[in-house]
């Protein structure tokens, strides 16, 4: 059963890269259409491994789509793991985009200080192209280090800059993040290192996670955070 892929909505396409099943990660990418009902058992699966599968086999990592100048829909794969058939790690860059009309990828150069590598990172985009990513966990199963950086990618100048922590929450990993149409990012639940999953909700939309944090993307800043303990 594979596990850690990264996904996006491109249009009516369901778009999967990679994956673990518990052994290797893989390089496979495939999407879903979901403009027609189909038949859950059997989903109507397009790979497109063969021509436009990533030189890596990648897990744990976030996805999230961006228009260019030219309005073309281009996917960013951040971070993760990346590994060849043998599960030795083949990291060659921090980012890389994925055009769905051509099925070509590209590596980007990229100026500024290129954040620490990480996994398990929910990234979103704003409409002025930027791209914001939150905490994370390293690499590796031993000496697990979380952080609680907020990481900004400009994509249309192609520079790293780096968010205001404070008022930043514990580090932490496997979080949700959502933007908002005010330009607010809604950052929920996640693991913290030494504790359990934190619960998200229970019965009729009553929020009983432990954090949410709110950041503005005007000033790049964590501006609020709340708890139920």
């Amino acid at each position: 059963m594979r596990h850690a892929q990264s996904s996006v909505l491109v249009g009516n396409k369901l778009y999967f890269f990679g994956g673990f099943d518990g052994y290797v990660f893989s390089n496979e990418v495939f999407y879903l259409d979901v403009s027609q009902q189909f038949d859950t058992r059997l989903p109507p699966w397009t790979d497109l491994t063969l021509n436009s599968g990533m030189d890596f086999k990648s897990g744990k990592a976030t996805t999230v789509t961006i228009n260019d100048k030219h309005n073309n829909t281009i996917i960013y794969l951040i971070g993760g793991n990346m590994t060849d058939k043998n599960n030795v790690d083949v990291f060659t860059s921090f980012v890389h985009t994925f055009n769905p009309n051509s099925g070509q990828w590209n590596v980007p150069k990229i100026t500024g200080t290129e954040p620490v590598r990480r996994r398990h990172i929910q990234a979103v985009a704003d409409n002025a192209g930027n791209i914001y990513g939150f905490g994370g966990a390293s690499l590796g199963l031993e000496n697990i280090q979380l952080l609680n950086d907020m990481i900004i990618l400009s994509a249309n100048d192609l520079t790293w800059s780096y968010g205001s922590i404070v008022n930043s929450p514990l580090k932490r990993y496997v979080y949700t993040a959502t933007i908002l149409s005010n330009g607010m990012i809604v950052y929920i639940g996640g693991k913290e290192l030494s504790s359990d999953n934190i619960e998200l909700i229970k019965g009729n939309n009553s929020l009983t996670s432990s954090f949410m944090v709110l950041m503005d993307c005007g000033t790049a800043k964590l501006n609020g955070r709340y708890t139920s303990r």
